[in-house]
């Protein structure tokens, strides 16, 4: 699978993964100041600011597999540097499910250089790490779950405007060829 991938493509993917996890913890406090309170999950709330890098990371290598390496990457680095949490070795699936929805999504024939593309990609990358966490980690019920999910589109679709305004201000600066 990683044949397919040039240096290039590998160092983009990794260097953005990093930049994902890196922002992780300036997020995370002011994301709990709102959940908590309200008594939903963070991640939900959160997660388009998180998957915004997913989609871009997909959207400037434009190959597949691109999303599922990202988070499985994503998967290992949180697990190497202590920062998976409650969630342990769970983190590799919460991580990559993400990444392969926004695989196959992309390559149903979606345009990076589309504002849907980003909003689309991030909605359902996000929607599905939300899903699955909520389903097979913290068991929520039904009517919970609806809300987590309603919460994960409004996220995603912040991070898939975010992840467009990036990807043209690379694009502008001729940083992306």
């Amino acid at each position: 699978m990683l044949k397919r991938f040039s240096a290039r493509d590998l160092i983009l993917i990794t260097s953005i993964a990093a930049l994902g996890i890196a922002v992780k913890p300036i997020i995370n406090p002011f994301t709990k100041m709102v959940s908590m309170p309200l008594g939903i999950p963070g991640g939900s709330l959160a997660g388009g600011l998180y998957m915004l890098w997913l989609v871009l990371a997909l959207c400037i290598v434009r190959k597949k597999w691109t999303g599922t390496i990202f988070g499985m990457l994503q998967a290992v680095l949180v697990l190497l540097i202590g920062m998976a949490g409650k969630m342990g070795a769970f983190s590799l699936v919460a991580y990559t499910i993400p990444g392969i929805v926004a695989d196959l999504v992309f390559f149903g024939g979606l345009k990076p250089e589309k504002l849907f593309t980003h909003l689309l990609l991030c909605a359902m990358a996000n929607l599905a790490g939300s899903v699955v966490t909520a389903l097979f980690f913290f068991h929520h019920p039904l009517p919970v779950l609806a809300l987590n999910s309603g919460l994960a589109i409004i996220s995603g679709l912040s991070g898939g405007a975010l992840s467009f305004g990036i990807y043209q201000a690379l694009q502008k600066a001729r940083i992306l060829l």
